[in-house]
């Protein structure tokens, strides 16, 4: 019996590659940071700074839904104690954010999300907000997504309740073989410790 429970575990564990190689999870995701432009790490001090602005603490179920096990949301977390979930479409459940349901009694998404996906991202989450799966987000996002009529058509619709935190200088991602670095925002919603509709930090 165990031997059967280790071989489905195995399964699980593994995918194949396009040339029909079995490779392990783990190392297919360090590939895709490789060659992934979608696939770049928010820097501690990003991570820190919204945590305490935020007051995470006060949040008692936590989602990541676009973080692995290298993650400093995640690692800031578990120096806490926070109480989390933690998602990737990497992680050995694929878990998909378009197809994943967020932990009973989220009170809190937070992450970095695929700046390609954005629309749909942003589409997903307010959905999921409707839906009382997720009481209040925060989402680091490049300051266009600000821009286009379909984006401002979503925030307009829930601006009573967010907020938006401007970096004052661009963030040099982690993980990056090219310069990679963009002016980005946090759009919060529904985060009772930010009174203020725009912020610059």
């Amino acid at each position: 019996m165990k031997s059967q429970l280790r071989k489905a575990q195995l399964r699980v564990d593994k995918q194949l590659d396009i040339f029909g190689v079995e490779k392990d999870i783990k190392e297919i995701y360090e590939e895709d940071k490789k060659t992934n432009k979608d696939h770049v790490a928010t820097p501690r001090w990003v991570v820190e700074d919204i945590y305490n602005l935020i007051g995470i603490e006060n949040f008692k179920n936590i989602w990541f839904p676009f973080n692995n096990y290298d993650s400093h949301f995640k690692l800031r977390a578990d120096e806490l104690n926070l109480k989390y979930k933690a998602t990737h479409i990497f992680d050995d459940l694929g878990n998909d954010f378009f197809t994943t349901i967020p932990p009973k009694d989220c009170e809190l998404l937070i992450s970095n999300p695929p700046f390609s996906q954005q629309n749909e991202i942003i589409k997903r989450t307010f959905e999921l907000v409707d839906q009382g799966l997720v009481k209040s987000f925060c989402l680091l996002l490049p300051l266009s997504t600000l821009e286009t009529p379909t984006r401002a058509e979503m925030w307009e619709k829930y601006a009573d309740k967010l907020s938006i935190l401007i970096f004052k200088k661009r963030i040099q991602f982690l993980g990056c073989t090219t310069g990679f670095n963009k002016a980005c925002c946090w759009i919060c919603y529904n985060i009772d410790s930010l009174k203020e509709k725009l912020i610059w930090i």
